[in-house]
């Protein structure tokens, strides 16, 4: 997606993402991101309410993997389809399959209904996401990207104040089921207010086919992923150790398909900024996914509270991104390696504190959650951020909806893997009589270890020669 070879780009320069041309644009796009964020912080919430009362207690887990599984397809197809058709065309089906498995998980009878309507709500977020990084990386030139990626951390802001503790209480004193059925007037007002700005988004249209060798990789992955996660909980043993098998024979092929080459060894500069993306992501999902359980399970707090933890995370995390957004005005190109590496070591120490009170104390206290909460979201607001404005400097002109799947699939494989391995290692050392506080650390535990690995990986960045801002 790219403007006309020759020609001005469809959205003229401007030095601010809300002056000119650019306003409806940015507006629209933090609209449309706004819905996905109610709908997770919402679940993150009321999570294990829904397990306890549909009977999924053992398949905690896979309640999110339902839904980042499917966004692998769904970002392949997106990212693939708005480099070639309008992106106002993507957006409206992306909410339209979003809209029916909110729905479909509102009146779920049983945990597999759930995981339907959760797999529908996944392939729909999937191609809204693809369509909307695209839209950036097309739109805005370098030196307003690493702001406009700062304005959609802020789009998060009225769902992380309003969602997780609405969520709780709306499920604590009405009933889970309206935490689902609450989002449809949401996606009624994107429809209307955001469809319009995208149809005025001109570009050239691509001449190049639609690729089926990514989309088949790409149902691949998904298939490997969950092949790999179901096997880790089968029994007998010898065919847990097949399923596995499997399903890595499937991940690695799907994998070096899918994302750039020299991502597996953090070749700098887009390689690196995508697979530290992608473990920054995956490590926080399962810190929070466990923390917010433990609190739930042992820490002796309600829904509400619980949430309240998570608002305070998405507001610091809208803070980092803000920090880094005028460290990079401040310092340039230069200076994103370094906001990288900074960014995730406080991340590491913030849920590193949560892991350690756990797996030496015995215990979580909301103090001691909110403190690495607080810590772990401005950490992931600077370099989670940084790293997507890293790769959309090296991203090839036409090739915005390549880049913006590619970031987003590293996201969604390390996130689904990342959680499941962590709801496996739940589930094995709770079936064994371990206690629900060793369970927990446990599961956290993984998490820091996948965020020590960004921060080794973080440090390939630094000497490396930073792209030309445009």
């Amino acid at each position: 997606m790219s403007a006309r070879p020759g020609s001005e780009p469809a959205i003229h320069p401007s030095e601010s993402i809300w002056a000119g041309s650019y306003l409806p644009l940015s507006i629209g796009s933090l609209l449309a991101v706004t819905v996905v964020a109610f709908q997770g912080l919402a679940m993150a919430t009321v999570a294990p309410t829904v397990a306890d009362a549909i009977g999924g207690e053992n398949l905690y887990g896979w309640i999110f993997s339902a839904f980042l599984l499917p966004q692998i397809i769904g970002t392949v197809i997106g990212g693939q389809e708005v480099d070639r058709r309008s992106p106002a065309s993507i957006l409206l089906v992306a909410i339209l399959v979003f809209a029916a498995g909110t729905l479909l998980a509102g009146v779920a009878p049983s945990i597999w209904v759930l995981f339907g309507g959760r797999a529908l709500q996944g392939l729909g977020a999937g191609a809204m996401f693809s369509t909307v990084y695209a839209v950036i990386g097309a739109a805005y030139p370098d030196r307003l990207r690493p702001a406009m990626l700062a304005a959609m951390s802020s789009a998060w802001i009225v769902p992380s104040l309003v969602g997780p503790a609405l969520a709780g209480f709306i499920a604590d004193h009405i009933g889970w089921r309206w935490v689902f059925f609450g989002l449809i007037p949401l996606l009624a007002v994107v429809l209307v207010l955001a469809l319009p700005v995208y149809r005025t988004f001109e570009r050239a249209p691509s001449e190049e086919p639609a690729s089926r060798t990514r989309l088949m990789l790409s149902i691949g992955l998904t298939l490997g992923t969950g092949l790999f996660l179901a096997g880790l909980e089968l029994r007998p043993w010898p065919l847990a150790v097949g399923a596995v098998a499997l399903g890595l024979v499937a991940l690695v092929p799907t994998l070096r398909g899918l994302l750039p080459a020299g991502i597996f060894v953090a070749r700098p500069m887009m390689p690196a900024a995508i697979l530290i993306r992608a473990l920054l992501m995956g490590g926080f999902l399962i810190g929070e996914t466990y923390m917010i359980r433990a609190l739930k399970e042992f820490g002796g707090v309600s829904a509400t509270t619980a949430g309240i933890v998570l608002t305070a995370g998405s507001l610091t995390w809208t803070a980092g991104s803000w920090i880094q957004a005028r460290w990079d005005r401040n310092g340039g190109t230069a200076s994103r390696p370094l906001r990288v590496t900074t960014g995730v070591a406080i991340l590491l120490a913030g849920c590193g504190g949560v892991f350690l009170t756990v797996a030496i104390l015995r215990d979580i206290w909301i103090g001691v959650a909110l403190a690495g909460w607080l810590a772990a979201g401005l950490g992931m607001g600077i370099a989670y951020t940084t790293c997507t404005t890293i790769v959309f400097a090296h991203a090839k002109p036409g090739e915005e909806g390549l880049a913006s799947s590619s970031v987003l699939l590293g996201d969604l494989f390390m996130s689904s893997v990342g959680v499941g391995l962590g709801g496996v290692a739940y589930a094995i050392a709770s079936g064994r009589g371990a206690s629900m506080e060793t369970s927990s650390a446990i599961a956290i535990g993984i998490g820091v270890a996948i965020l020590t690995l960004a921060l080794l990986a973080s440090f390939r960045l630094r000497g490396a020669r930073p792209a030309v801002a445009v």
